[in-house]
């Protein structure tokens, strides 16, 4: 017969058994959850060609770095948030924008996150993007060419250049897509864009067969800094798609510089549109005034070359300024976001300027 006592031992050495089995197996079991997690992790990696090199992405990214107004207007498009941000020029001081509709000029009332402030675009903070630890870090080239390499040891970055290009917007859009792993985004907004274009060419078609002919200057003082913006350019295809033609010859397709007495060559213009660049509203001055960034980036950039076009007399001779057809916008909103957002917003305010 067993004894107690040899019941309790071969109880206890049962139980000991049971224990390194279940332990061996949790450890299996482990060892193949952790191989089927980086079977899948390797799988969901892409390899994203851009303008300054290729990144290799893995996984879906959440937590994105943006440099530049026309990367967040992409990404926006894409239904993405930003978790930090740079402008053009700096118009907060605070370490996050708390308050984007009153902070970020035009797109700042399609953001629901509270970004972290990077500054300028131009050199963007490395100290608040290596404290957040983004996914994805986006934006255009610029300076951001001389930093490639040290954004790219903080998060895979994908970077490009010539953003106001004709149908730049719809290369970049897709490789950002395919950073986020979800290519089919790029192509929802870019029909959207196409929809959204279409529908307003019908709107302006009285416009566009009664003024035809545009001109797009570029200006400060129009004395001193006035530019052409070319049909071969991103508002060439926006303007086009509308319905609207180019007051230039072939070979003044591209932007470029001219002088206030070239205007009267480009007199056939029926309609000009003066996008003004003064960035006076960064001012250390201007950054913590009451007045909401929005309005200071449009009186600022605006007020100089429209101030200089009325007191010019070449400029008041051309007959679109005689008929009251010349418009003073910001070249931030015409050609600075230049994305589906860009689009539509330049849309709205063409509905206001001519309708």
């Amino acid at each position: 017969m067993v004894s107690q006592t040899q019941k309790r031992l071969l109880l206890v050495l049962l139980g000991f058994c049971l224990t390194l089995w279940m332990a061996a197996c949790g450890s299996f079991s482990s060892q193949i959850a952790s191989q089927q997690n980086l079977n899948r992790n390797s799988a969901d990696c892409r390899t994203v060609q851009h303008d300054a090199g290729n990144t290799e992405i893995c996984g879906t990214p959440q937590t994105i770095a943006v440099v530049g107004p026309n990367a967040l207007d992409l990404l926006l498009s894409l239904n993405e948030q930003p978790a930090a941000y740079a402008d053009v020029f700096v118009t907060h001081s605070g370490k996050l924008f708390d308050n984007p509709r009153q902070q970020i000029p035009y797109l700042g009332d399609r953001i629901t996150t509270q970004p972290v402030n990077l500054g300028n675009r131009n050199q963007p903070s490395l100290e608040a993007l290596y404290a957040l630890q983004p996914d994805l870090i986006l934006g255009e080239l610029g300076n951001g060419e001389a930093i490639y390499g040290t954004l790219s040891q903080i998060a895979p970055t994908v970077l490009w250049n010539n953003r106001n290009n004709r149908e730049k917007w719809r290369t970049v859009i897709r490789q950002i897509a395919q950073a986020l792993g979800d290519q089919q985004r790029a192509e929802a907004a870019i029909a959207a864009h196409d929809q959204r274009v279409a529908q307003a060419r019908e709107t302006f078609a009285p416009i566009t067969a009664a003024h035809p002919q545009v001109l797009l200057l570029a200006a400060n003082d129009i004395t001193d800094s006035l530019a052409v913006v070319g049909s071969d350019s991103y508002l060439g295809e926006l303007l086009e798609g509308l319905g609207f033609q180019f007051a230039l010859t072939s070979e003044q397709s591209r932007s470029v510089d001219i002088s206030v007495e070239v205007l009267p060559t480009l007199a056939e213009a029926d309609t000009i549109f003066v996008l003004g660049h003064d960035l006076s509203a960064g001012d250390e001055a201007q950054k913590n005034s009451g007045e909401p960034v929005l309005d200071r980036a449009l009186d600022r950039q605006t007020s100089t070359a429209q101030k200089s076009w009325q007191e010019n007399a070449i400029a008041q001779s051309l007959p679109a300024s005689q008929q009251n057809r010349v418009f003073f916008t910001t070249y931030y909103l015409w050609n600075g976001l230049n994305g589906p957002i860009g689009a539509e917003l330049v849309i709205e305010q063409l509905r206001q300027f001519l309708l």
